[in-house]
């Protein structure tokens, strides 16, 4: 009977671990989401509502993502830019490019 015990361990064990592990792993995001992420990032003093982000192959391995959104931690007569936007250029879904289209310092 401890033979058996042990062998369903044995058997248990890797399943149970695999499971646990498996909820670790993030979910896959698309590029036009991941652009919008960079955006964010790139400018973490402000607060960035995204209101559309869309990505176009242009051939088939490059991708160009764009993201635009809306600070929303500025006072209407702000001087700074509102409207903020951002291209992003995927090689084999590996970001090469980053520059903002629109904002944050125009």
């Amino acid at each position: 009977m401890a033979g058996f015990r042990q062998a369903l361990t044995v058997l248990l064990l890797p399943a149970l671990c695999a499971v646990a592990a498996g909820c670790g792993i993030p979910r896959s995001v698309g590029l036009a989401e991941r652009c919008a992420d960079m955006m964010q990032r790139a400018y973490p003093s402000a607060a960035i509502e995204v209101r559309k982000s869309e990505a176009s192959a242009v051939n088939l391995t490059t991708i160009v993502a764009k993201a635009e959104g809306v600070r929303t931690d500025l006072p209407a007569d702000a001087p700074l830019p509102h409207e903020l936007a951002v291209e992003c250029r995927f090689d084999e879904s590996i970001l090469t490019e980053f520059r903002w289209t629109a904002g944050p310092m125009r």
